[in-house]
């Protein structure tokens, strides 16, 4: 029996801006739209890759940075803990001799839909979420941010309320060897389940319960996707915003 995985997919840019500085990789093609309305493609393949890399906006060209990220992860086969490395290699050899410290977030996602598992890999604050078949949404990954490592040494939340989450741990163009921080799992995706990927400009400024509460209001994926663009253009200054969903 073949297998059909939907993957969909959006993007756009914070207000004004000419470029995105999020690109991601729907198992096929790499996309870096100012603006791109959600689309849907069927995978039929039992595996693949899937991935969003965010450019850190105060490093040297962040818009090229996540886009050499994932043009490297069009060409790979498997995920593991060393393709991070491997990506900070490619990185380094295309933009370290021109724009030395250039960087980005990681999420990939290694889905095997004839297991239902999937091998999730990231750096930086760029996230994973498994979403249940009743719309509870389950964060995967950790976030490599200046404010989870506070929270890591008994803090609470209230007294890092205005602490920008700065991210901690990231690719970099600088012919270093990576020593940062890496989050590696293997998770199963049960029936009915959907993998989410995203960068932060989807979850900067809406908490888990809003995130939740806009699944439920539309059953068409794409159209969750259309309200998500829509919502997160609420706060003054939003983020710009890459998301994709693999539903097997």
């Amino acid at each position: 029996m073949e297998n059909f995985c939907e993957i969909s997919f959006c993007q756009q840019a914070r207000k004004n801006k000419r470029h995105n500085q999020d690109v991601l990789f729907n198992g096929e093609d790499v996309f870096q739209y100012v603006f791109k309305k959600p689309e849907k493609r069927i995978e039929t393949r039992p595996h693949f890759i899937i991935g969003v890399a965010d450019g850190v906006y105060n490093s040297t060209r962040p818009a090229k940075a996540s886009k050499v990220v994932m043009e490297a992860l069009k060409e790979i086969d498997s995920l593991s803990r060393e393709t991070i490395i491997y990506l900070q290699d490619k990185l380094s050899e295309a933009l370290a001799d021109n724009y030395f410290g250039s960087a980005t977030t990681f999420v990939g996602a290694e889905i095997n839909q004839q297991e239902r598992k999937a091998k999730v890999l990231s750096v930086g604050d760029s996230r994973a979420y498994l979403i249940s078949k009743e719309g509870k949404w389950q964060k995967i990954t950790e976030d490599h941010s200046v404010l989870s490592e506070l929270l890591e040494q008994d803090q609470t939340q209230d007294d890092y309320a205005t602490i920008y989450g700065g991210v901690c741990s990231c690719l970099v163009a600088d012919n270093s060897e990576f020593k940062d921080k890496i989050f590696f799992k293997e998770i199963e995706i049960k029936e009915g389940e959907t993998l989410l990927l995203c960068t932060d400009g989807l979850t900067d400024d809406l908490s888990l319960y809003k995130l939740e509460d806009i699944w439920e209001w539309k059953d068409d994926v794409l159209d969750k996707l259309r309200l998500y663009q829509i919502e997160v253009k609420n706060p003054l200054f939003y983020d710009d915003l890459s998301m994709i969903i693999a539903h097997i």
